[in-house]
Order: C-alpha cells, then structure tokens, then sequence
C-alpha cells in the first residue's frame, strides 16, 4: 500500500552506501514492515569538497508522522544513530535524535617522517584506538588528500577521547593528529585537538 507521508532521516554520520544499508536501512525496513508503519525508498549521502561524508540520508514514506516516526527513531537509535540526527518533513524538523558521539581522528598524511609511512601497520592502529574508545566503536574511514579519517563512536564523545588520548600519543602515526571531539552536526559544539609531534 502506499503511503503517504514522505520524510527524510538525516544521519550526521560518516557512513558509506553499503554500511549504510546494513547498518540503517535494512533494520528499519524490517521493523517498518512488520507494523505496517512504512518502507525505507532511497538514500543517499551529501559529500564535502574534500570528498568526505558530510551526512547520510534515508528516504522514507510512512504511515503517520506519530506512531511510525517513533518506531523510526527507535530503530535508527538502536542502531547507533548519532547525536543531532534528525527527522525532516519537507524544510521542517519534526525532530532530533540520536545517542552516539563521534570522535574523528584525522591522522596526518603527508608531513611526518617518511620511515612513519613506511612502518605504518593502520589496522593495528584501527584496533588500538577502537579498543580505547570501546566496543564496536570504529565505524569507518576516510582517505583525503593530506589526511585520514577514523571515525569513532561512544555515548560520550569526551570520555572517549580521554582514554584515547594515551594511546594515539604513542602511536608514531599519532603525531599532528586532528582530533574532532563531537564531530558531526555544528549544534554539538565540536571542538578540534591537535596531537603534538615528537
């Protein structure tokens, strides 16, 4: 049956096509199908000049905007939705959601020293900085032109970076990191860390 209210859920999160559909769109196409609240009709992703994600989206058509936009908002927090997602109905915010903070470590590419490179093990970096930040905490990474991303996700993006921290100061590759605390949407005030080098 169709349905008639077409909505948007912005995800201020870093996240590709393919790790968008299962982490997102396949659970809350389930979830909408077994109440017969709606369907999942598309996505997509606006993506920076630098080329990095800057938010993903999910295409919606709904049943009501009470009842199925809260089972939505359910689904996609269970999910690991980030803080400052939000529920769109035409330019209107029905809503904000979300319980997950982003830290976003950005490692420099391009200025330390070559033997860095060379002995650069990235996913024993990966697993060292996930395991600091906590479980199931990596979501993803970015490859720009003179940095790449690692994104991360907690409940509390501070805590996060605190235990973090230590371990990304030894890490040769950690020197002149960008560090984004609450990356993602400007009203959670993300402020910016920068590794020192050695």
């Amino acid at each position: 049956m169709p349905y008639p209210h077409l909505i948007v859920a912005r995800l201020y999160e870093q996240i590709g096509p393919m790790d968008r559909g299962e982490r997102y769109e396949d659970r809350l196409q389930s979830a909408l199908e077994v109440a017969d609240a709606g369907e999942v009709t598309g996505g997509g992703s606006l993506i920076t000049d630098a080329g990095e994600i800057a938010y993903a989206e999910l295409e919606l058509a709904l049943s009501d905007l009470n009842g199925a936009v809260q089972r939505t908002v359910e689904v996609l927090e269970r999910a690991g939705a980030p803080q400052g997602s939000e529920i769109i109905n035409g330019r209107e915010v029905l809503r904000e959601f979300g319980r997950q903070q982003c830290v976003a470590v950005y490692l420099d590419g391009v200025s330390l020293p070559d033997a860095v490179y060379a002995s650069l093990d990235i996913d024993d970096v990966i697993a060292r900085l996930g395991e600091s930040a906590g479980p199931d905490s990596f979501r993803g990474h970015w490859q720009g032109p003179e940095e790449t991303g690692l994104y991360f996700f907690a409940p509390d993006a501070e805590e996060a970076f605190a235990r973090m921290e230590p371990v990304l100061a030894e890490l040769p590759i950690g020197q002149n990191a960008r560090v984004v605390i609450r990356h993602g949407k400007g009203s959670l005030q993300p402020r910016t860390h920068r590794m020192p080098r050695r």
